[in-house]
């Protein structure tokens, strides 16, 4: 390669003193150079180095009016100069000697985060990711296109592969079954989209990967233009932290996730021991944060929520649902890509108790309260109902008591929690395929707040609670 390109002239032999140890191909590089010279090529002509003219055909006018050529020209070479997101590219056509806009048909991936600097829209779950991925795997790589189409903003579309032979793969369906981008509905509706794409996005969907790992209440619209309600789900769950007396992250029993995650990370603190190294810290970024459980220090997934001065930092364990403030330099590490809550979801589930509503950990009832739900399910496996989710995304949850009680009746009928004003159970009931498991469960609610109001329970020892108290709440 070495003489091929000094042949050339696109590259020079290194000069040597005498005594010095050179190439056993050194007099052969020496004599291809003396070529080049004679033959005045490359960096060794007379004549003033231009830069070949490329045309940019970024430009809407200029792509539509070459298109036609593109696409009859069918399998084309092309060099990736720049990742936008996952499915957009900057790319180089040499045999054409132009710069097009290429993006991949049928996909749609989530916006990443905007260049520093730059005033754009936020970055959507999974947009970084999707853009990491696309860089891998493209950029400054020889990819081969189809072209096919040509948008109204001048972004030519088509097929896309990488690799070549055996190793030769169909990005987009690499994208998709990664959960890394989306096919575009409209295209499924209308029946145009590949049925190996379709067949990967529902594969991906199915084993909650990448963008499907996302927890949302199903927002499908149905025949009759509603949204598809949320059922009251069954569920054996153990409490991970308690927040307050009515709001928790809780674990699902016997959710293999939960074991995988577990020892995954005991071979992470394996393998990298536990000093700090250094982290790019950002907030929302996933990292490896240092945590003593009472067995020894090791390392758990988290999410920096706050910087601290720049030496140290809060976190949620995003796996536990505790939070806690750490140093940077000896507390945090980066996270392996295959450990990343992209790959593998976060396993502890916020929650609330439903239409159960406590004071603030500050507050003396609230503080019992917490106690309370501490003594109530803390270490032990417990049965709940699940009614979807509140607007923050935590799950509503009831959990069942030894007793005919729930444990939210009995926090509101020790008089530590009250009910949820009308517009908040209203709001649910609108939210659940069957309202009635909600609407009774406030209406026991009710019965018990009565029963606490009249005994002048907990915060009703004083006599009713006025409106702007009741707002606090």
């Amino acid at each position: 390669v070495g003489e091929v390109l000094i042949t050339e002239g696109l590259a020079t032999t290194q000069f040597h003193k005498d005594g010095e140890e050179t190439s056993p191909r050194y007099d052969e590089l020496r004599a291809a150079e003396a070529v080049a010279k004679a033959s005045k090529k490359g960096l060794h002509s007379e004549k003033e180095y231009k830069a070949p003219a490329i045309n940019d055909l970024s430009d809407p006018k200029k792509a539509k009016a070459y298109s036609g050529s593109l696409m009859r020209a069918g399998k084309l070479k092309a060099i990736v100069e720049y990742c936008f997101n996952g499915s957009r590219f900057k790319m180089l056509i040499p045999s054409e000697n132009c710069y097009i806009m290429f993006a991949p048909n049928y996909l749609r991936s989530p916006q990443p985060s905007p260049p520093p600097g730059r005033q754009s829209k936020p970055a959507e779950p999974f947009g970084d990711t999707s853009k990491r991925h696309a860089r891998l795997t493209l950029l400054q790589r020889t990819v081969e296109i189809s072209c096919t189409g040509v948008t109204m903003g001048g972004v030519i579309t088509g097929s896309l592969f990488v690799g070549q032979g055996a190793a030769r793969k169909d990005y987009s369906l690499e994208l998709v079954a990664a959960g890394l981008a989306t096919v575009d509905q409209r295209k499924i509706d209308y029946g145009e989209a590949p049925k190996e794409l379709v067949d990967a996005q529902l594969t991906a969907q199915k084993n909650k990967i990448g963008i499907w790992s996302l927890e949302t209440v199903a927002e499908t619209k149905s025949a009759t233009g509603g949204v598809e309600k949320t059922k009251e789900e069954a569920a054996t769950i153990r409490i991970s932290e308690i927040r307050s007396g009515s709001h928790f992250f809780y674990h699902v029993v016997n959710d293999e996730s939960v074991k995988v995650i577990e020892d995954s990370m005991k071979l992470f603190t394996t393998n990298n021991g536990t000093d700090g190294a250094p982290c790019d810290v950002k907030v929302n970024k996933v990292v490896a944060a240092l945590f003593d459980d009472g067995t020894g220090k090791s390392w758990y997934r988290a999410k920096v929520l706050e910087k601290q001065g720049g030496h140290k930092a809060v976190v949620l364990f995003v796996d536990h649902g505790n939070v806690a403030t750490v140093p940077v330099a000896t507390h945090l590490r980066p996270l392996e890509v295959s450990l990343g809550t992209d790959r593998i979801p976060p396993v502890a589930i916020e929650a609330t108790l439903s239409l159960t509503v406590t004071r603030p950990l500050s507050d003396e009832n609230g503080l019992d309260a917490a106690r309370m739900l501490q003594s109530t399910c803390w270490g032990k496996d417990i049965s709940v109902r699940t009614q979807g989710k509140d607007e923050a995304g935590r799950v509503n949850v009831v959990i069942k008591a030894d007793s005919d009680e729930t444990v939210n009746e009995q926090m509101v009928s020790a008089g530590l929690a009250r009910v949820a004003k009308p517009q908040v159970v209203d709001a649910l009931v609108a939210r659940m395929a069957d309202g009635s498991a909600v609407l009774k469960l406030a209406a026991d609610l009710n019965v018990a707040q009565e029963t606490a109001r009249k005994s002048r329970a907990g915060m009703w020892r004083y006599g009713d609670i006025p409106d702007d108290d009741d707002e606090e709440l």
